[in-house]
């Protein structure tokens, strides 16, 4: 059977002054900060998409970190908490990876473009206003480009 383990009054005390004190006004500036940060670096890099993306992964991971140490107590909790870590981490790279292959065979038609016929409407001119070329889309859903 487990065992209970009692505090006295002051170590109660000690434990809630500690968690009293946390900085949260702090973090959540420095949340604040970070966030501008990230938009201020995908507004420069935006031409450098793996750049970007490195860069906006790393301080999505700080913002995350920080949010779990002082948001979520992590700060406080054991280390028997990190080796629930250890198996999440393993199911998000299994889910990652088993996605790879539906990115990587997904047929892509860059290179084509839809050219779209001029009709006009009754007691309209037979000219059409200027060229009609739609882009080709780099999905497959017929829907988003209106055909029922």
């Amino acid at each position: 059977m487990a065992e209970t383990k009692v505090m006295s009054p002051s170590e109660v005390a000690e434990e809630h002054q500690q968690e009293a004190h946390a900085p949260y006004l702090l973090v959540w500036l420095w949340l604040a900060v970070l966030t501008g940060v990230e938009y201020v670096y995908a507004a420069k890099l935006a031409d450098f998409f793996m750049i970007l993306l490195a860069g906006l992964l790393v301080l999505a991971g700080i913002k995350a970190g920080l949010v779990g140490w002082y948001f979520m107590h992590l700060k406080f909790e054991g280390k028997w908490v990190y080796l629930l870590i250890v198996p999440a981490i393993v199911l998000a790279a299994i889910l990652v990876l088993a996605l790879v292959p539906d990115q990587a065979m997904k047929p892509m038609d860059t290179d084509v473009e839809e050219t779209v016929e001029f009709t006009p409407a009754q007691g309209t001119s037979d000219r059409p206003p200027g060229p009609m070329v739609r882009p080709a889309v780099l999905w497959s859903d017929s829907s988003s480009r209106g055909v029922a």
